[in-house]
């Protein structure tokens, strides 16, 4: 009966035990949370980056689609009418104006990508800055706690100890 009490106890952890590693691995969650949401955030940053790509990207080819149909367009009202002079003048002013606001609307719209690239970038490094902060502090509170848990601890604790004490004998016996 003694032997099954001793191999019960044996076979369960002590509480002090099992509190370190509940402790540990609640670190360890921690840990590898803060490191999910520092992922979240940079794939974030590339969807959004990617869609705003795609954004301009569509932007600029409807424009440059736009501006070949209204060149063709130019280049047939001429073509219908060759010696009229002072219309012709007109169609080709009224074209040169028409290619003046579609150049400031792509400026406008790059201005505008451009401020909003820049407000991601910022809205994104300081999540990254925060969700590091946050990493560290759950690395080292990891690594406090697998320093408790650790048997090697006060192995390695003893060690130094000695060591110290036996440097301590030699320096004194050598004075």
């Amino acid at each position: 009966m003694t032997e099954s009490k001793a191999s019960a106890s044996k076979a369960r952890p002590s509480s002090k035990s099992a509190k370190t590693e509940a402790s540990t691995s609640s670190e360890v969650q921690s840990y590898i949370d803060t490191l999910i949401e520092n992922q979240k955030v940079v794939s974030d940053a590339f969807k959004s980056a990617r869609e705003r790509g795609v954004r301009l990207s569509d932007s600029l080819g409807k424009r440059i689609a736009d501006n070949q149909a209204n060149s063709l367009e130019l280049a047939k009202k001429l073509a219908a009418s060759p010696k009229d002079y002072q219309g012709n003048m007109g169609v080709v002013l009224e074209s040169m104006t028409q290619s003046q606001a579609e150049a400031f609307d792509v400026f406008k719209a790059m201005v505008s990508e451009q401020r909003d690239m820049s407000d991601a970038f910022n809205h994104t490094a300081k999540s990254l800055f925060e969700g590091t902060r946050n990493s560290s502090k759950a690395a080292l509170n990891l690594y406090r706690s697998w320093g408790l848990e650790n048997p090697m601890t006060e192995l390695v604790k003893k060690s130094i100890e000695n060591a110290k004490q036996a440097a301590e004998k030699m320096t004194r016996s050598v004075a």
